[in-house]
Parts: C-alpha cells; structure tokens; sequence
C-alpha cells in the first residue's frame, strides 16, 4: 500500500517537473508567431524566453531553502498555483512587457516547483526504489524539453500561440488536487532555522550576474 501511495506521489511530482521543463523550450517556435502578433523587437522577444530560465537559475536554491522552511507540500501547491496563474497571464498578454512580466510569475511557480517535486518524489519512495525515482525525474525532463518546441509549433499552427500557455493550466489544476489528496498539508513537518539574507541576496546576484553574461 505504501508503495502505491509513493508512486502516486512520483507521478504527481513528475507532472511539476514535466510543465517546467516544457515551458523551458516550448516557445522556441512559436516566438515568430509572438512577434508579429505584438509587434515586439528582438531584444523584448529574447527576454520572453531568457526571462523564464534565468529566474530559475537564481531562484531555485532560495525557494528550496523556504520550502524547508515553511513546509514542502504547501509550498509545491503554492509553485503550482503561480504557474497556472503566469501561464494563464502569459495567454492573455497583449503587449511584449506583459508576457514578459507573466514569465516572470511563471517562472516563480517553476523555481519552486522544480525542487519540491524532487526532494518531495524522492522522499516518498523505500530507499531501494530511489533510483527509480531520480530516473523517471531525468526521463520526464528529457522528454517535456524534447518535445516541447514541437508541441508549440503544433498547437500554434491548430490553433494560435495563447494556447501554448494555456494548455498548462488544466494540468496545473489536476496536479493541486491529487497533491491535497496524497499529501499531508496540514502539519507537515518544517526545518526550523534562521534564513541567511545576505548569503541569499549575495548568491542571487551572483547567479544573475553570470547568467547575464
């Protein structure tokens, strides 16, 4: 029974890593498309997508340490829900600032989302099954980034660019239910320690600075 739940738990966790990894590269062919319909430069097009993946270089560590702090499981809920809410911003956007903005909200729920889902799936397995789970961690974000430019080339071309964003807020929505349902999110167990502010601002900006470059 127990190793059914941790199952369920990794494929749910697998379902956090597979939407962030897929928005990672899933508007490479459908930045044209975006272009033209806003009007946006290159340079405002190049931050649509540098913005996604340089808030999570710099923010995945810190939202990991918070998580700790404040309780894994309702933070993953949390990452889930700013990730629904910037994917759905994203389709709305109808200027360059604004989906540039949405990103950012989006990647938020990503950097968050990326270390829960693994310390969370890892977690719930036997000690014996924990390969399978880092596994299926690396397999789901081989695939989700592997297909995601043609998975934004098809539904842009079925139907228009709004819907690469918004197809990720259906699987948002099922990922928060199944979490509240296979994981305790009242009392969970938090690390109680001090936050180092300054080491937190220090490496941030030393992550931007070189990811900037």
């Amino acid at each position: 029974m127990e190793k059914n739940k941790g199952m369920r738990i990794l494929v749910v966790m697998c379902l956090g890593i597979f939407v962030c990894m897929l928005d990672s590269t899933i508007m490479n062919i459908t930045l044209p498309a975006i272009q033209e319909d806003l009007g946006t430069s290159l340079e405002t097009s190049s931050w649509m997508l540098n913005v996604y993946t340089m808030t999570i270089a710099i923010l995945v560590i810190p939202m990991a340490r918070f998580a700790d702090l404040f309780g894994k499981n309702k933070f993953y809920i949390i990452g889930l829900i700013l990730f629904g809410v910037g994917s759905a911003l994203c389709g709305l956007s109808d200027s360059g600032s604004m989906l540039i903005f949405s990103r950012f909200i989006q990647s938020l729920g990503a950097s968050i989302l990326i270390p829960c889902s693994m310390i969370i799936g890892v977690a719930a397995m036997p000690l014996e099954k924990r390969t399978l789970a880092l596994t299926l961690f690396g397999a789901t974000q081989v695939l989700s980034t592997a297909i995601g430019p043609s998975v934004g080339g098809i539904i842009t071309n079925t139907l228009s660019w709004h819907w690469v964003f918004y197809v990720n807020i259906p699987i948002c929505i099922l990922a928060v239910i199944l979490t509240i349902l296979f994981l305790t999110i009242k009392n969970e167990q938090r690390v109680k320690a001090a936050i180092d502010w300054f080491g937190l601002l220090f490496s941030s900006v030393t992550i931007f600075s070189l990811n900037l470059d």
